[in-house]
């Protein structure tokens, strides 16, 4: 890297720059020019060398901002930045001899490499006169250092404005004639060049030019310099650049520089688009920058490898968004004000701030944010599931038809292409205390991480004899290739933290040998929860039924697909079965694809609308030839006489009512048929690994056999031990692991900063869980999934899917349809006329989804009401309690949409508050503030009402008949508060919120 040391601007298009270059500054004469290149995937652009400084290692260059790179030179850098390359002293130096009266001309940016040369000229003992020329005063520089080596300065500006008036060509005419030189050197634009030549010509005068062409290399390989002189091919990069101007064929250059002109166009119109977007992004801080129905609905492709190849290997399916396709995609993000997307990160990434990085084509510092949550963005945008998670959440998503952004896939190509942060341990390392991590999986990982960062000593033990857990064993290679793996974990080791392989932790060493005799601070338990589920049906004992964890780790961690030339075996045979539909079944069902079995089919007992398995696995396993039998559940599997598998018999399945979450539960039909096989695989989810639980004295555990952890801190009941994961939750996802261990490992330091004198560390649960108490009882994470849309679900809530449906609506006035779900008021937000709603027979549950249609509209309505309200008053009291209403409307609409599965919608900005009031009951005109406090009441209390009604008629819908009596409690303590703060207005006294 070369640094800059100096920079100075001259005008808004011209700046030098000196740079540190001890060997080119050394090895530097007048007329050479040198090549740079700013980073990676940069462009080579020849410059003149315009000064140089021997003794203290430094090369002046002198830069017009005119195209995309040299206007980012200008607007990106500055003294102490770097550039990438800096490549030089090329191309032959000017012949320096006394030659008698010289001279020099220098046209705009030419006036730079001028200068050496008249200073060369100038202490040979020449004469030398100078003709500097630019377009108007503004653009003047250094007329101070040519008069310091000149006889005499001429200085030309084209509009009069300094100097003489024309360009530098009236000049050297005048001169020819009065004083004539015996040699002509002209630098500047090509037309420039080209005018001086021939104003010389009849002078007979020899006349160089400096041809400072296109080039690449600038060492003589590419060719693309070539000039025509006398007749012959040169090359101004190794010839030159300096020729005799009376040779050079210039029609020919012309055009040859005219090669590039539509592309530099685009680059220019490239750089202004960033450079607007950080104008409006960064400078201005401005959110909401771009209107949603301008976003293109669909996300950008990712490109994936032809189904037919990519089943019989194992190279990564998905290949990655490139740069073009990855700034496609961010352009889809509108920035929003307040990112829900972030909320939805199990992590707590800064979403925005790194897709606006990327915007702004800054892909390290995109990286650089998400390492502030995450070190493992390579790994988490491949294998998270962000449709159920941040993307679930996104803004863009929710508006009418489109798709969220692909956060996921912009995620992954960041962490692929930008340049890794080098870490190295920080200057505080050890000085916290010593973390033992127990598990080298995500949760053990990211707790590693962020400990190591804190300043703790912190070693890693794993089982195996690799690092990774899950992410080695459990995904394959498709999905994620092992040297990301690797590549990430380095980064750990890098940072300081130490990893012990074949260390099995209730075995080999114990938890309180980690604490008591290891001295170890604190340890935290991120072990996973590997033990397989069988169903206990007859036959499943068989040689050929495998646990997902057996095939996939024989497979995955063991090389099983390369036996005979790696040791493990794995047998399957031509017809494979697998049970489960959730991404560990995809895994199964796609490896044993590509391992060779001739049929490989899916068996689950329920819908394919409620599979866990992500939308993108199912499709790709379908394109590679899986079958897939819905709503079929296996009752035996039947054996040959050698207890080999011969099939398995399944019984078909129906889908009966919903249950009190809306999940229709399958119900058996009286209905057997046999599937020949001779491979079953069960992917039925894993159960809590027992061993640290049995060797682990005193340490509690749940109902379920998992580690009994606090959600908040990951604290056990045992002092300074930690556990989270999978080992804690049951089979999770790869981000749920790593946000509890960085839970974890926020507590882990909190309670080392705090000398280990409390404990429980800001648990919930202080009187049960003492050390030794039993929090058996504490309710375990539930991080399950809606079957229906994918959304996350939180412990045993009810709710009703609600998502994908669409309800539609025509003004009685002016018979515009309207879709979405709901409006405020059931106002048409085109012209506040009356909307009904249109009943779709295709539309699931009516009833349930009609009686949310209105709760939606209320809670609409008294959003857009305090809002329009608020912006009405010019009263503090009323602007602070409008403000606190709306704010209270806006958390009623939230649980409705997270109970319900859908968007919030947007309120209308263009309702009348009048005729609001007026559909609620409330006569009389709102212009008065007594009126909006009585209109505001009114309207509370017409929503009892309705929240009234709604829960009588829900009575047998437990579901939606707890949410209204939830919300009519809800507005009953609003119209009480009202009514307060009225009759404390009118009374004149101090309004208390």
């Amino acid at each position: 890297m070369y640094p800059i040391i100096r920079r100075e601007q001259f005008s808004d298009v011209t700046f030098l720059w000196d740079l540190l270059a001890p060997d080119v500054a050394k090895a530097a004469e007048p007329g050479h020019f040198v090549m740079i290149r700013l980073y990676e995937g940069g462009e080579r652009i020849p410059l003149t060398v315009a000064d140089f400084d021997r003794d203290r290692g430094v090369v002046t260059v002198v830069v017009q901002a005119l195209g995309k790179t040299t206007r980012e030179m200008r607007d990106a850098y500055d003294a102490g930045d770097t550039i990438a390359d800096f490549v030089g002293p090329l191309g032959l130096p000017q012949h320096i001899a006394k030659v008698g009266h010289v001279l020099l001309i220098g046209g705009g940016l030419g006036v730079a490499p001028v200068f050496p040369q008249l200073r060369a000229f100038r202490a040979a003992g020449n004469r030398v006169t100078a003709i500097v020329g630019f377009r108007n005063k503004n653009l003047v520089f250094w007329e101070d250092k040519f008069r310091e080596f000149a006889d005499s300065v001429h200085v030309c500006t084209d509009d009069g404005s300094y100097g003489e008036q024309g360009n530098v060509t009236v000049a050297l005419e005048r001169i020819l004639k009065e004083d004539p030189p015996d040699l002509v050197v002209a630098i500047g634009p090509l037309p420039m060049m080209h005018a001086c030549v021939e104003k010389s010509r009849p002078y007979g005068v020899r006349t160089l030019v400096s041809l400072n062409t296109i080039m690449i290399d600038g060492t003589g390989m590419c060719g693309s310099c070539r000039v025509t002189v006398d007749g012959k091919v040169k090359f101004a990069c190794v010839d030159g650049p300096d020729f005799d101007g009376r040779a050079v064929d210039f029609q020919e250059l012309h055009a040859r520089q005219k090669r590039f002109k539509d592309q530099e166009q685009r680059a220019n119109e490239e750089f202004d688009h960033v450079c607007n977007l950080e104008r409006q992004l960064v400078h201005e801080g401005k959110r909401n920058y771009k209107q949603l129905a301008k976003v293109s609905p669909h996300q950008t492709p990712m490109p994936e490898r032809d189904p037919h190849i990519r089943a019989q290997n194992f190279e990564e399916v998905n290949l990655g968004y490139t740069l073009e396709e990855a700034l496609a995609e961010a352009e889809r993000c509108i920035q929003c004000v307040k990112p829900t997307c972030v909320s939805g990160c199990p992590v707590s990434i800064d979403i925005p701030t790194f897709i606006r990085h990327l915007l702004l084509r800054d892909i390290d510092k995109a990286r650089e944010t998400i390492n502030e949550a995450s070190i493992f963005p390579s790994v988490c945008g491949r294998v998270c599931p962000q449709e159920t998670q941040c993307e679930a959440q996104c803004i863009v998503g929710n508006f009418r038809k489109h798709e969220p952004v692909a956060i996921g896939r912009i995620e992954r190509f960041i962490g692929d292409h930008a340049r890794a942060r080098s870490m190295k341990p920080p200057p505080n390392a050890g000085a916290l205390g010593a973390v033992a991590i127990v598990g080298s999986g995500p949760a053990g990982l990211a707790a590693a991480a962020d400990l190591a960062r804190a300043g703790a000593k912190v070693t890693v033990y794993e089982a195996l004899h690799v690092l990774g857990g899950v992410l080695q064993y459990g995904i394959p290679s498709f999905r994620l290739p092992r040297p990301i793996i690797d590549r990430e974990i380095q980064m750990l080791k890098d940072l300081g933290v130490r990893f012990e392989t074949n260390k099995v932790i209730g075995k080999t060493f114990s938890i309180g040998q980690l604490r008591d005799q290891m001295g170890f601070d604190a340890v935290f338990i991120g072990a996973g929860a590997g033990a397989p589920s069988f169903l206990g049906i007859p036959g499943e004992f068989a040689g050929q039924v495998y646990s997902a964890n057996e095939f996939l780790t024989r497979v995955n961690l063991m090389g099983g697909s390369r036996f005979p030339y790696q040791d493990t075996p794995v047998s399957v045979g031509r017809n494979v079965v697998v049970i489960g539909a959730g991404n560990t079944a995809m895994d199964c069902l796609r490896v044993a694809r590509r391992l060779g079995s001739a049929t490989v089919r899916c068996v689950y007992r329920r819908s394919e609308e409620e599979a866990p398995a992500r939308i993108e696995e199912i499709r790709h396993a379908r394109e590679e030839g899986i079958e897939f039998l819905f709503l079929h559940s296996p009752t035996e599997i039947l054996l040959d006489e050698s207890d080999n598998v011969r099939a398995m018999r399944v019984q078909r399945m129906a889908l009966g009512e919903p249950d009190e979450r809306g999940r229709r539960k399958p119900v058996p039909l009286d209905q057997f048929f046999d599937l020949e096989c001779d491979t079953v695989i069960y992917a039925l989810g894993t159960q809590p690994n027992p061993i640290i639980g049995q060797a682990t004295k005193g340490l509690a555990l749940n109902k379920y056999g998992n580690i009994a952890a606090d959600p908040e801190t990951q604290a056990t009941n045992l002092r300074g031990v930690f556990a989270g994961g999978d080992i804690v939750t049951g089979g999770a996802t790869v981000i749920l692991a790593m946000g509890a261990g960085r839970r974890a490992a926020k507590a882990v330091e909190q309670w080392l900063r705090s000398d280990k004198k409390v404990w429980p560390v800001g648990t919930t649960r202080d009187p049960e869980y003492a050390e030794g108490g039993s929090p058996s009882d504490a309710p375990a994470h539930d991080h399950a999934t809606c079957p229906k849309c994918h959304q996350p679900l939180e412990g045993d809530e009810p709710y009703i899917c609600c998502a994908r449906q669409e309800l539609e609506w025509r003004c009685e006035w002016c018979d515009k349809v309207s879709e979405g779900f709901a409006f405020p008021y059931g106002l048409c937000p085109n012209c506040g006329g009356v909307l009904q709603p249109l009943h779709r027979e295709s539309t699931e549950h009516h009833a349930t989804f009609e009686v949310i249609r209105i709760a939606f509209e209320i809670e609409l309505g008294g959003l857009a009401f305090y809002q329009r309200a608020l912006a009405r008053t010019d009263q503090p009291v009323l602007k602070e309690l409008f403000g606190r209403f709306a704010e209270m409307e806006r958390q009623h609409l939230h649980t409705l949409a997270h109970r319900y599965h859908v968007a919030v919608p947007e309120t209308s900005s263009s309702a009348s508050l009048d005729l609001a009031a007026l559909k609620l009951g409330f006569q009389g005109n709102v212009d008065s503030p007594e009126a909006l406090f009585q209109a505001a009441i009114e309207f509370e209390k017409r929503a009892v009402v309705h929240f009234e009604r709604l829960a009588a008629e829900s009575s047998d819908e437990p579901v939606l008949n707890l949410l209204f009596r939830e919300l009519r409690a809800e507005e009953e303590g609003h119209v009480n508060l009202l009514q307060t703060a009225f009759q404390q207005w009118m009374a004149g006294e101090s309004v208390l919120f």
